[in-house]
């Protein structure tokens, strides 16, 4: 059982894990009601209810992957301090510094997975929606099983170089690249129009979900040290696998309504 520490105060006492718990289920619970108050009482049309079965495993994909992708600040960041070898050339970089590898992967990459899938739409096979999810989700897999070598060398012989950290954040980003720029634009292409802003809340909403699950299994991931990091990773590997095979196969099934 994960351990945590609790706020106190003069009038009550707060369990940070208890309340992150309870904070999940609240959002998740007011998301899947949300959504099934649009499929059965807010008189959509059935094209429009299949971009609505749509638009709600995206919401799910998205979850999942940002509960991943946050595990940067997170348990990644508590790895990189303690069990990775920092220095280069004689200096050891502070660990913060390690953070800065998202932003410049992005700035090298965008462009290139922008001409992908320009030079695909102008062969007409630039993936579907549900494909490019499923490619996001594919990324943050890679990076877990990464991780996943690198925490089992670490048991070994610890520090490890940072190298398996820049590959992991490689991954990571190639995945926000191919899920997070059409994430937004899928709520508003495919959202039933007379509920857009209420369906751009719900992107919003699905990083927030995300996030609270990140701290938790970042928490549960070390609590143990090395030794409880596999098999909770290996556990969001499982369901990013999942959620990115039942994407693919709904892209087969379900062909959504063009505007």
């Amino acid at each position: 059982m994960t351990s945590f520490c609790c706020w106190e105060s003069g009038f009550f006492t707060i369990d940070p894990r208890f309340f992150a718990e309870q904070f999940a289920y609240f959002l998740t619970i007011i998301a899947g009601l949300y959504f099934v108050y649009l499929f059965l009482f807010a008189g959509l049309n059935a094209a429009e209810r299949k971009n609505l079965i749509l638009l709600f495993l995206l919401f799910v994909g998205a979850a999942a992957f940002w509960s991943g992708f946050d595990q940067s600040a997170g348990s990644l960041n508590i790895f990189a301090r303690d069990y990775t070898d920092l220095s280069i050339v004689g200096y050891e970089i502070p660990v913060g510094w390690l953070q800065f590898a998202n932003p410049v992967i992005v700035v090298l990459f965008a462009p290139i997975f922008a001409g992908i899938w320009a030079q695909l739409a102008r062969k007409n096979l630039d993936p579907s929606l549900p494909i490019k999810f499923a490619i996001g989700l594919l990324f943050m897999a890679l990076s877990f099983l990464i991780m996943i070598v690198a925490v089992n060398i670490a048991l070994e012989s610890s520090p490890v170089g940072m190298q398996w950290l820049l590959l992991t954040y490689l991954f990571q980003t190639w995945g926000e690249l191919a899920l997070s720029p059409i994430g937004l634009s899928a709520f508003s292409r495919y959202g039933p129009k007379r509920y857009m802003g209420q369906m751009f809340g719900l992107w919003f909403l699905a990083s927030a979900i995300g996030g609270v699950l990140a701290g938790l299994l970042g928490g549960e991931a070390l609590d143990g040290g090395l030794e409880t990091i596999s098999p909770v990773f290996e556990f969001m590997i499982q369901y990013y696998l999942v959620i990115a095979v039942a994407l693919i196969a709904l892209s087969f099934v379900i062909k959504t309504a063009k505007d």
